[in-house]
């Protein structure tokens, strides 16, 4: 995939700079795919605690967001802070949950190893797993009910208990700033229930957690704020204030049905 540059060449952007508090605070991030902009000059800044949903239609740029914050995709314009500093400097302190779908379920690795890896900033790179480690990644995999499947090959897990293992890796980082995306697609209702309960957990510890999300009915009885995204961003804050029919309609290109609008604020 490869990055054109006749998009910065023809609209330059402004650097603008970014809120020095916020967990993460972004001014005008824009990222394209050869031509095409997947994001245009996005500007957004992060609660210091709190659940966060990032909200859009399909392909209109939600996944990206999180991953052009991260660095992992290049970006065209725009500047990223965590806690008022790049990346590099703060990595410690943010944990970065993908889709199911970007991990390898085949490769010969437990449970509790994969939680394990949420450890390497503690134990160092290239440095041994011991068995306090281990044992410190299986309480974690208590947290998230799978104790008992510690020792499971991670592939032969249900897409829910995988989903589990990941968010307990995310949690034995201990980190102030949590970005998951997609952590409730195709789980079961228990696995649901529990990554739920833990997103409401990191809320009461002070941590904030920015979520993409695609069940609007369910956003105002989990989320405290959203951003709503369609390459560029639509409306940000507080829910009741962001999902209103106005902004729906912009973002989706529909009229949402009175039951849902009922449920988001309308």
């Amino acid at each position: 995939m490869v990055l054109s540059s006749r998009i910065r060449d023809s609209f330059p952007l402004p650097p603008r700079p970014a809120d020095p508090v916020s967990p993460l605070a972004v001014a005008g991030l824009t990222v394209a795919y050869h031509d095409r902009p997947v994001l245009w000059d996005v500007d957004f800044v992060a609660p210091p605690a709190g659940l966060v949903a990032v909200l859009g239609p399909n392909g209109a740029g939600k996944s990206t967001f999180l991953k052009a914050v991260l660095g992992l995709i290049p970006k065209l314009a725009g500047e990223v802070r965590f806690f008022g500093r790049p990346l590099d400097r703060k990595s410690g302190l943010v944990a970065y949950v993908p889709q199911r779908t970007a991990v390898d379920w085949d490769f010969p690795i437990t449970a509790v190893e994969v939680v394990a890896m949420g450890l390497y900033h503690r134990i160092g790179w290239l440095r041994p797993v011991r068995r306090r480690h281990l044992e410190a990644a299986r309480v974690q995999l208590d947290r998230v009910g799978l104790a008992d499947l510690a020792d499971r090959q991670i592939g032969q897990l249900s897409g829910g208990q995988q989903q589990r293992v990941f968010l307990a890796r995310a949690l034995a980082q201990d980190a102030r700033l949590y970005l998951l995306d997609e952590p409730l697609a195709g789980i079961d209702a228990a696995s649901e229930q529990v990554v739920v309960e833990l997103l409401r957990e990191l809320r009461a510890t002070g941590r904030t957690v920015i979520v993409v999300h695609h069940d609007l009915e369910s956003v105002p009885g989990i989320f405290d704020e959203a951003m709503l995204l369609n390459v560029r961003r639509i409306a940000a804050g507080p829910v009741g204030t962001v999902l209103t029919p106005a902004n729906l309609a912009r973002a989706y290109g529909v009229t949402f049905a009175p039951k849902v609008a009922a449920v988001v604020g309308g």
